[in-house]
Protein backbone atom coordinates (compact mmCIF):
# COMPACT_ATOMS: atom_id res chain seq x y z
CA UNK A 1 0.00 0.00 0.00
CA UNK A 2 3.00 2.39 0.50
CA UNK A 3 4.47 1.59 -2.97
CA UNK A 4 0.92 2.56 -4.39
CA UNK A 5 0.48 5.58 -2.15
CA UNK A 6 3.92 6.75 -3.44
CA UNK A 7 3.20 5.91 -6.93
CA UNK A 8 0.02 7.57 -7.28
CA UNK A 9 -1.96 4.45 -7.12
CA UNK A 10 -4.83 5.89 -5.84
CA UNK A 11 -7.43 2.74 -6.94
CA UNK A 12 -5.13 0.29 -5.79
CA UNK A 13 -4.92 2.10 -2.42
CA UNK A 14 -8.57 2.25 -2.16
CA UNK A 15 -8.47 -1.13 -2.97
CA UNK A 16 -6.14 -2.04 -0.47
CA UNK A 17 -8.00 -0.34 2.40
CA UNK A 18 -11.41 -2.03 1.48
CA UNK A 19 -9.61 -5.62 1.71
CA UNK A 20 -7.75 -4.48 5.20
CA UNK A 21 -11.50 -3.17 6.51
CA UNK A 22 -13.21 -6.70 5.30
CA UNK A 23 -10.14 -8.53 6.36
CA UNK A 24 -10.45 -6.22 10.02
CA UNK A 25 -14.35 -7.21 10.30
CA UNK A 26 -13.95 -10.96 9.86
CA UNK A 27 -11.57 -11.20 12.42
CA UNK A 28 -13.35 -9.06 15.30
CA UNK A 29 -11.42 -5.93 14.61
CA UNK A 30 -14.56 -3.43 14.29
CA UNK A 31 -13.01 -0.07 15.01
CA UNK A 32 -9.62 -0.97 12.87
CA UNK A 33 -12.55 -2.36 10.32
CA UNK A 34 -14.53 0.62 10.90
CA UNK A 35 -11.23 3.25 9.91
CA UNK A 36 -9.48 1.28 6.78
CA UNK A 37 -13.77 1.23 5.13
CA UNK A 38 -13.65 4.47 5.91
CA UNK A 39 -10.91 5.30 4.14
CA UNK A 40 -11.82 3.55 1.19
CA UNK A 41 -15.49 5.06 0.72
CA UNK A 42 -13.32 8.68 1.34
CA UNK A 43 -11.06 7.27 -2.16
CA UNK A 44 -13.55 5.40 -4.21
CA UNK A 45 -16.19 8.60 -3.50
CA UNK A 46 -13.31 10.78 -4.63
CA UNK A 47 -12.54 8.85 -7.85
CA UNK A 48 -16.61 8.93 -8.75
CA UNK A 49 -15.73 4.30 -8.43
CA UNK A 50 -19.36 3.83 -7.73
CA UNK A 51 -19.59 -0.11 -8.04
CA UNK A 52 -16.70 0.04 -5.11
CA UNK A 53 -17.59 2.90 -3.09
CA UNK A 54 -21.11 0.90 -2.65
CA UNK A 55 -19.34 -2.39 -1.68
CA UNK A 56 -17.00 -0.81 0.54
CA UNK A 57 -20.47 0.86 2.14
CA UNK A 58 -21.81 -2.52 2.31
CA UNK A 59 -18.91 -3.60 4.36
CA UNK A 60 -19.05 -0.75 6.61
CA UNK A 61 -23.14 -1.27 7.22
CA UNK A 62 -21.96 -5.06 8.58
CA UNK A 63 -18.90 -3.93 10.11
CA UNK A 64 -21.47 -1.83 13.01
Amino acid sequence: MALAEELGMCPLVAHCHLGLGTLSRQIGKPEQARSELLSAIELFRAMEMTFWLNRAEAELAQAE
